[in-house]
């Protein structure tokens, strides 16, 4: 019992490490309890490449479309699938002759997540995305599909005056935030979700800090800057009884 809990400690630190911990606890107890640890990330838009031309140009970027036969592909649940597609969110595939390798989600200004009740806002507005649900195909991973992938996006949102992306870490995931350290990403905030049946609650170390909720239409927003100075509830997403 003591190396089950000393190793994740070790791995992730004190504080994360008990969280870990903790949340595979309530797992083991019910399905219906889940303890999500987030680093809210961003990361500037470069204004160069990030492969040289001969390799950029082996991978191909565009857009799949809802009900396009790629879409079946994907591992999200298919409702899930949907509901991003409902918002607003876009789908980036990444080709290499031809075969999908893989792909890339992005919400502009705004991204009501799917694992707890929240909505991130973005500034500056109009210069800003969410980015989500990154996925390499398994056969693709050992070469430069990551790489690859972010080379074409940042291409594409360059093209559209975007200059920042954020994205959610799971706090878990080291190989994730190894891979993203290289790309010069920033941790803006961080916060954990308590979900227990239709219980959510939310510590953030961001405004507006604590939310309760025990209805699925009440969704707290967290207020995402470049430098993380400013951070508010939106009243527009607070919406209904607690």
């Amino acid at each position: 019992m003591l190396s089950r809990i000393a190793s994740p400690i070790q791995e992730f630190g004190f504080s994360a490490g008990l969280l870990y911990v903790l949340g595979r606890g309530l797992q083991a107890v019910s399905s219906h309890l889940r303890l999500q640890v987030y680093e809210l990330m961003v990361q500037p838009i470069p204004d160069k490449p990030l492969l040289p031309s001969k390799f950029g140009r082996s991978f191909e970027i565009r857009e799949i479309r809802r009900g396009a036969n790629e879409i079946e592909l994907m591992p999200a649940r298919p409702d899930i699938k949907e509901a991003r597609f409902a918002q607003g969110a876009i789908c980036l595939g990444a080709y290499r002759k031809g075969e999908l390798i893989g792909y890339i989600w992005l919400c502009f200004d705004r991204y009501d997540e799917d694992e707890v009740r929240c909505t991130y806002l973005l500034s500056p507005q109009g210069q800003a995305v969410f980015d989500f649900d990154l996925y390499i195909f398994p056969e693709h991973r050992m070469g430069l599909g990551f790489v690859g992938i972010w080379n074409g996006v940042n291409e594409y949102l360059r093209e559209r005056n975007i200059r920042f992306t954020f994205s959610r870490l799971t706090r878990f995931n080291l190989p994730s935030r190894r891979a993203h350290a290289h790309l010069g990403w920033k941790r803006v905030a961080g916060a954990v979700f308590f979900q227990a049946w239709e219980l959510e609650v939310m510590f953030a170390t961001i405004r507006p800090y604590f939310h309760a909720s025990i209805r699925r239409s009440r969704r707290v927003g967290l207020n995402l800057t470049p430098d993380a100075l400013t951070s508010d509830q939106n009243a527009g997403i607070s919406t209904g009884q607690g």
